[in-house]
């Protein structure tokens, strides 16, 4: 966008570099017709007074020159108005110039805030990454640490079970060692109990 609003204020700059050199030709050829139109009066007085003082000159010669410089007159007058308009025309480029040069000033401002609130935007960032990083660089050597602990108190957990196991199956062997036992009492004391009921 920026760039396309410095195309077209170089554009209008050489369109108005055009306005002034049409203005300066279009003054240059209005002083040139000053001075024609001038020498026209100086030609005509000189006729007229010269046929005052000799009436030499035929009324049809001055009556001529009298229209061309009518005719002059009006076509001072045509590049007089064809002037003032291309002054006008030239005044009113200046203004929109103006007006785009006014638009790029405001452009040129708000890149440069963006672009500044971009930079700071870029250092925040930065910032919260390392911020982040920090944090994440703690929270896994937290895991770490976790897991660890929880490797050892799984294998604390799994030697306390086996030592409990074996406790348990000590437990078993003894209580079938006792059961086979009381049998062995159990079947004497039947042997007995019979005996004794015998004699």
């Amino acid at each position: 966008m920026y760039c396309c609003l410095h195309h077209q204020i170089v554009a209008k700059e050489k369109e108005v570099l055009d306005w002034q050199r049409k203005y300066e030709e279009s003054r240059q050829e209005l002083e040139e017709m000053k001075k024609i139109v001038t020498e026209y009066e100086k030609t005509i007085a000189q006729m007229i007074e010269d046929e005052q003082r000799d009436k030499s000159l035929s009324h049809h010669t001055i009556q001529q020159l009298i229209l061309e410089k009518d005719q002059a007159l009006a076509d001072l007058n045509s590049v007089e108005k064809s002037l003032a308009d291309l002054f006008r025309r030239y005044e009113k480029m200046k203004d929109v110039l103006e007006g785009f040069r006014k638009n790029e000033d405001v452009l040129k401002k708000c890149a440069q805030e963006y672009l500044s609130r971009v930079r700071k935007e870029e250092q925040r960032y930065q910032a919260l990454k390392i911020h982040a990083e920090e944090k994440l660089d703690k929270a896994n050597a937290e895991i770490a640490q976790v897991r660890v602990k929880a490797k050892q108190e799984q294998a604390a957990y799994q030697a306390s079970l086996r030592k409990e196991q074996m406790k348990v199956d000590s437990l078993e062997r003894t209580l079938d060692q006792k059961n086979k036992e009381i049998e062995e009492l159990t079947k004497i004391c039947d042997e007995l109990i019979a005996k004794m009921g015998k004699s």
